[in-house]
């Protein structure tokens, strides 16, 4: 099994693409939301969750090679980047963001995930 990741421009916090190839399973992780006053502790919060969907199938933010992420504003896309970047190192996964008019619970962020688990 193989992840290869094909960085992004210089200093980005994403990764432009991402190869998986061998045995193993993909996931396919639901929007979480989670509570916070600022962006950067929603997104934590958010990739927590994910990270506790991953763990009992034997994955980790590791294992990550896309998220999509919802925000109710850009405005604060630096934050949310920033904090993408701590929490992936150098496991950058492919990535999107998109802004949308509101989301449940008045969260400022919503993120899913796509991982691959190696057999």
């Amino acid at each position: 099994m193989s992840i290869e990741r094909i960085p992004g421009a210089k200093g980005a916090s994403f990764s432009k693409a991402v190869v998986v190839s061998g045995a193993g399973k993909t996931v396919y992780v639901s929007g979480h939301l989670a509570p916070g006053r600022s962006l950067a502790e929603q997104t934590n919060g958010c990739f927590d969750q994910i990270e506790q969907a991953l763990r009992p199938l034997g994955g980790s933010l590791a294992h990550v090679v896309r998220i999509t992420a919802w925000l109710t504003s850009l405005d604060e896309y630096a934050q949310y980047a920033r904090v993408r970047g701590e929490r992936f190192g150098t496991n950058l996964p492919a990535s999107a963001a998109v802004q949308v008019a509101g989301l449940l619970q008045g969260a400022m962020i919503e993120i899913d995930a796509v991982a691959f688990i190696p057999e």
